[in-house]
């Protein structure tokens, strides 16, 4: 969620939350056939964030937009769609299998409010060209991350619990 460089080099990787996305997806891969596939694109997704460990240091003022940062971007905001799809997908079969359909139905919930939440940090960018919607979007997003955040890790509690 956040970025922080010195001297270019990311202080907290990405890489290593994959890495332990990709442990948790191989302890349930044995549950769901989608956990299986969530574990092969989140391997995808490991080996792009090494691509964003360092990025050059911006000189002066200027703007500075580098192609490969884009399209890196580009397929890492997909596939991070993908991953968070197969995973809520792999946690309502093991919820059905366990006949836990309030969790399977939680699950529907919290993908959708994912997605909506990703559709509008994609809508952000549109919302530049008007600077007080931008401001404002920003304070809510900023908002609703911590909300997501929240609500997804005592989803994540609740199934560790009780699935």
């Amino acid at each position: 969620m956040f970025d922080f460089r010195i001297q270019g080099f990311d202080i907290l990787p990405d890489a290593v939350g994959f890495i332990l996305f990709v442990l948790g997806f191989q302890a349930l891969a044995e549950y769901s056939e989608y956990f299986v596939k969530a574990k092969i694109f989140n391997w995808i997704m490991l080996v792009l964030s090494l691509f964003q460990i360092y990025e050059q240091p911006v000189q002066g003022g200027d703007i500075h937009i580098n192609p490969l940062s884009i399209v890196v971007g580009l397929v890492s905001f997909v596939l991070i769609l993908v991953i968070v799809h197969h995973l809520f997908k792999g946690i309502r079969d093991l919820a059905v299998k366990r006949q836990r359909f309030d969790i399977e139905h939680d699950a529907a919930r919290r993908w959708a409010y994912f997605l909506v939440f990703q559709i509008a940090s994609v809508l952000l960018i549109i919302m530049i060209v008007v600077p007080l919607l931008f401001f404002l979007m920003v304070i809510v997003l900023f908002v609703a991350a911590i909300a997501l955040m929240v609500i997804l890790m005592s989803f994540m509690k609740k199934c560790g619990e009780q699935l």
